[in-house]
């Protein structure tokens, strides 16, 4: 049975209580929903407390499978997720009323959306210490994870699945190999796991960054040339580009950059970045630190710092940060989110101060990177008979389709179809690889948010995912 304690601050300092409550309504809901939701934080360490907000399925939710969501960054809330992309009510943009969402994922599943690490949104930490890593954040995740079925018990023996976006390309294998690990002490129901343009592995994703930015009309043929024959001994095709040195490694940096904060939108290389002063290139550079914090010291092994040098200073020539996503104006829903009465609505206490932001600077500034390939967990997790998908927006500069490709290429797994197209309303959707356990498929058009800007497409893809029909 789900309890609804209230938030205690004993006078001697203790630190509250982990609770959920119901959510009973939602300022400016245009609509009168057909499931319940609940909002509440999760105690995952002696410090820190997650904050997460579940939806019941609009189905059947005694039967349907359970989806929990990650939103990536490093530093960035799954609250995006919801109130952006697959929710069951996606924000207005005067920041004062939500819409009902046609293509909510919660008509497949009910959704349990946990912004993590603490920092994030309204997950916090008693001391303000929110600087974390990897291993962390997926110890805390799984605490988390187990708190949910201890907390709705009545869901603990249905069909489980993991799924997140970018960053969450990290956060979800990590998560989904402890569920794996934790079996026999905790069993669930573990069934898939996906990554929605996920960060995989970032040499490929600097690597192919650059042979991206080429195929779309981005690097003329004297630069290409140049990389080809000079940095690449006339063989581009087997040369890592993340081990070039001197000026050819000045030239990598400048392309990577340009992509980021030279006027395009790094999320969808056709959609306009939206040119408000709060979300230009400044927090274009600070994302930086999350997908690219390594890629001059790749080469420090070599005794050539040039690129050490130049990525170092490119990231830390601009300030002041804001809390939302490059290119993206959220300022809508930062508005929703930090208003009181929505914040009584979703059950934050009035001790938890901090300002709702999409995307937290202090948690991406601070945190520590530990795996650059996700390679041995999505091994483990195919081997141990959880299927994954791989889905990723052809039209995605951050986290590129060529990266996910070749990553799922890489993992050894015997191919059962090449790629092949896949339709939805008649039109190609996109195209799919299916190997033993795995599938990799992309969106046509979509950038990096597919279930946002592809919203009919990714339902369909998903739904068949967990029906485990094919796509």
């Amino acid at each position: 049975m789900v309890s609804s304690i209230p938030l205690l601050l004993c006078l001697i300092g203790l630190v509250p209580l982990s609770f959920t409550q119901e959510i009973r309504g939602l300022p400016g809901l245009g609509f009168s929903p057909n499931f319940k939701s609940y909002s509440g934080f999760f105690k995952v360490s002696d410090t820190h407390f997650l904050h997460y907000w579940f939806v019941e399925s609009q189905n059947n939710p005694s039967t349907d499978p359970v989806m929990f969501w990650f939103n990536g960054g490093p530093g960035c809330s799954s609250l995006d997720g919801l109130l952006n992309e697959m929710g069951p009510y996606v924000a207005n943009d005067d920041g004062k009323t939500l819409r009902k969402n046609p293509w909510a994922w919660n008509r497949l599943a009910s959704v349990i959306y946990i912004e993590a690490p603490a920092g994030v949104g309204y997950s916090y930490s008693t001391d303000g210490n929110v600087t974390t890593n990897d291993d962390q954040t997926s110890a805390e995740n799984y605490e988390a994870f187990k708190l949910f079925f201890k907390t709705f018990p009545k869901y603990r023996n249905h069909s489980v699945y993991i799924f997140g976006e970018s960053y969450g390309g990290v956060y979800v294998p990590t998560l989904t190999a402890r569920v794996v690990d934790g079996q026999e002490d905790f069993p669930v129901n573990l069934k898939g796991m996906g990554l929605g343009n996920g960060y995989v592995n970032e040499k490929l994703n600097i690597d192919t960054s650059v042979r991206y930015a080429y195929g779309h009309g981005i690097i003329d043929e004297k630069v290409w040339n140049e990389l080809e024959q000079t940095c690449c001994r006339g063989c581009i095709d087997g040369c890592d580009l993340t081990q070039v040195t001197g000026h050819c490694a000045d030239m990598v940096v400048d392309i990577f950059n340009f992509l980021w904060s030279g006027g395009l939108n790094p999320y969808d290389l056709y959609r306009d970045c939206d040119p408000s002063p709060t979300v230009n290139s400044a927090r274009m550079q600070h994302m930086l630190r999350g997908v690219a914090p390594y890629m001059g010291l790749l080469h420090s092994a070599q005794q050539n710092l040039t690129q050490a040098e130049r990525m170092m200073k490119f990231l830390k020539q601009n300030a002041p940060l804001y809390g939302d996503a490059p290119c993206m104006n959220d300022t809508a829903l930062m508005k929703y989110m930090n208003s009181k009465e929505v914040r009584k609505s979703i059950n934050i206490p009035d001790e938890v101060t901090q300002r709702w932001e999409v995307c937290s600077d202090s948690v991406t500034g601070t945190y520590q990177k530990q795996y650059g390939d996700m390679a041995p967990f999505i091994k483990k997790i195919v081997n141990n008979h959880v299927r994954v998908i791989l889905y990723y927006g052809d039209v995605d500069m951050a986290c590129n389709f060529m990266m996910g490709q070749q990553f799922a290429a890489g993992l050894g797994l015997k191919r059962r179809l090449g790629k092949t197209p896949w339709k939805y309303d008649k039109q190609i959707g996109g195209f799919k690889t299916v190997y033993n356990g795995l599938q990799f498929v992309t969106i046509r058009g979509a950038g990096h948010m597919a279930p946002q800007w592809r919203a009919p497409q990714m339902f369909y893809m998903v739904q068949q995912f967990l029906l485990n029909h094919p796509i």
